[in-house]
């Protein structure tokens, strides 16, 4: 019990607060306004709201009738259509803001600050915040006694099954969460080199590599591998990821640039 409540209290500060903390480093290393942080966060929950309306259709037609679509065959649809919107908003809506939301956004740094944001809302809002209030739930009802709860036998019973779980899975699971930051980071960085290299092919590559990464690890979940190789396979991915980011220079910004700032707006430098 012990192991496991360091275990998630890990989790929280990787799947919570590191994507915040690293907003900040951003802002405070690189001089990127949070507001660009903001940005990608924006961008993130907008996504989720057009993916939430394609759903919706999907579901009231299959509804209806009008598509042939049922039980497993609607549930495998709906994630094809998920990784897939997913990717291909995700792209579209990054591209847009980079573009047209405002003139400094097509640098290197500021597409770190939207790929932190946007990775980081995810992170979050996907893991973060699920496992902060179960873990809430967990603690709250610890030393749970049967006679007096309030709570239904079933409940009671999940929580301990909680409570059984080995200390590992909520360590793995944050770690895909990093996985995971790393490659919208990525995404984010291709998006960039549309600007830098004016061909709107790197969207293209930018769509494939999220629709691949994504579609690879949410359909070996699907299909039954082992939890522990999916996470293989993600740290795997992630290292090919910031190869990737090597390779398009990402790597070379002024570690110094924001704090170079700072000194520049401070009365004795004025």
């Amino acid at each position: 019990m012990v192991l496991l409540t360091l275990a998630i209290t890990l989790a929280l500060l990787i799947t919570i607060v590191l994507p915040v903390a690293a907003g900040f480093w951003l802002n405070r290393r690189l001089g990127v306004p949070i507001r660009l942080v903001t940005y990608g966060a924006l961008g993130y929950f907008l996504v989720q709201a057009l993916v939430t309306m394609a759903f919706s259709g999907v579901n009231a037609l299959a509804k209806d009738s009008t598509i042939a679509l049922s039980g497993e065959s609607l549930n495998t649809t709906q994630i094809l259509l998920s990784v897939f919107l997913g990717a291909l908003f995700g792209v579209l809506i990054r591209w847009l803001g980079m573009r047209y939301l405002s003139k400094d956004l097509d640098n290197l740094e500021a597409a770190y600050g939207i790929g932190v944001g946007y990775g980081g809302a995810e992170s979050i809002l996907l893991v973060g915040l699920p496992l902060l209030t179960t873990f809430i739930t967990m603690l709250s009802n610890m030393n749970i006694d049967l006679q007096t709860s309030a709570l239904e036998p079933a409940v009671i019973q999940q929580i301990e099954v909680l409570w059984q779980v080995p200390a590992y899975i909520p360590l793995i699971g944050s770690l895909e969460r990093i996985a995971a930051l790393v490659m919208h980071i990525t995404v984010t960085i291709l998006i960039l080199q549309v600007f830098i290299g004016k061909s709107k092919l790197w969207l293209l590559a930018a769509f494939g590599l999220e629709m691949v990464v994504n579609g690879l690890i949410v359909g070996l979940a699907e299909v039954g591998l082992q939890y522990g190789w999916v996470i293989l396979i993600s740290l795997v991915l992630m290292v090919g990821n910031l190869y990737l980011l090597y390779r398009l220079r990402a790597f070379e910004f002024d570690i110094t640039r924001g704090m170079q700032k700072e000194g520049d707006a401070s009365p004795d430098n004025t």
